[in-house]
């Protein structure tokens, strides 16, 4: 499984990747992460790569370290991410999305019906 491109710094990548398990529920508040060790062999990165991808999310209290202990999803750390991405979604590709929608004169009621269709709400 590759989960790393040529798009984007790998850190930035591995940070995503990190933060999608926070939202996935695959890591919940308070689990421990893997040592910076492990998770540079797992994903065979260097580990410099993988500490600056950890102290990213630890800057953004996403993460948190345990002096002696390792590092740890942070309380709350689902609900940052959500505010975060969601400020960006909605500029970054709703805004284009619905703009384009309106240019292909997509009426409102025939979005509605495919938001209804995708969130499995009742249909008109």
């Amino acid at each position: 499984m590759k989960i790393f491109n040529d798009e984007s710094p790998i850190y930035l990548q591995l940070r995503k990747h990190i933060e999608e398990k926070i939202l996935e529920g695959a890591l919940k508040e308070e689990d421990a992460i893997p040592s910076l060790r492990t998770m540079a062999k797992d994903y065979s990165l260097n580990p410099i790569t993988v500490a600056n991808a950890l102290s990213a999310l630890v800057e953004e209290a996403i993460l948190y370290k345990k002096r002696g202990l390792g590092i740890y999803v942070a309380p709350g750390a689902r609900r940052k991410i959500i505010v975060s991405r969601r400020e960006s979604f909605e500029t970054e590709i709703l805004e284009p999305v619905l703009q384009k929608a309106k240019q292909l004169e997509l009426t409102e009621s025939e979005l509605n019906d495919k938001i209804k269709k995708i969130y499995g709400g009742p249909r008109d």
